[in-house]
């Protein structure tokens, strides 16, 4: 299974690529770390997102979209802009896009924390939440 995990921010979907086999989690590379929103005022702004996001998951042969969702209200409550994306991401043709609460990821990362930093996965520190969505839909699949 090829996966995507999305962190969406105010100006960009931050993107880590993982597959899982066998029980096994790869981390693989891509020619990106995050598809920036240019001009989230106009449709072609959001065309070009979406265009951008399409082609990712075309050329590595993702099966699931995994995005880190975000509340509506309060505090932490995610961008106008995040939500645009999140709509974009999810209106594109023949993907799977699955959404993971915040509560889900802590929960498995309690239960099956990780034995290695980003560093030792070769990301970026603020790929890390990302990377938290897919591995928490990766595991509770099995």
């Amino acid at each position: 299974m090829n996966l995507v995990g999305v962190e969406l921010n105010n100006k960009e979907a931050v993107i880590v690529l993982m597959s899982l086999n066998d029980g096994l989690f790869n981390v693989k590379e891509c020619r990106t770390r995050g598809i920036e929103l240019r001009d989230p005022e106009n449709a072609e702004g959001i065309q070009a997102f979406q265009f951008q996001f399409k082609k990712i998951v075309e050329d590595y042969k993702i099966d699931t979209v995994v995005i880190k969702q975000r509340p509506m209200r309060g505090k932490f409550a995610g961008s106008a802009n995040s939500f645009k994306m999140e709509a974009a991401i999810q209106l594109i043709d023949g993907i799977n896009v699955e959404l993971v609460a915040n509560k889900d990821i802590k929960d498995t990362l309690k239960e099956n924390p990780l034995g290695y930093t980003m560093k030792d996965l070769e990301l970026r520190q603020f790929q890390e939440q990302a990377f938290n969505a897919a591995y928490t839909f990766a595991l509770n699949q099995n």
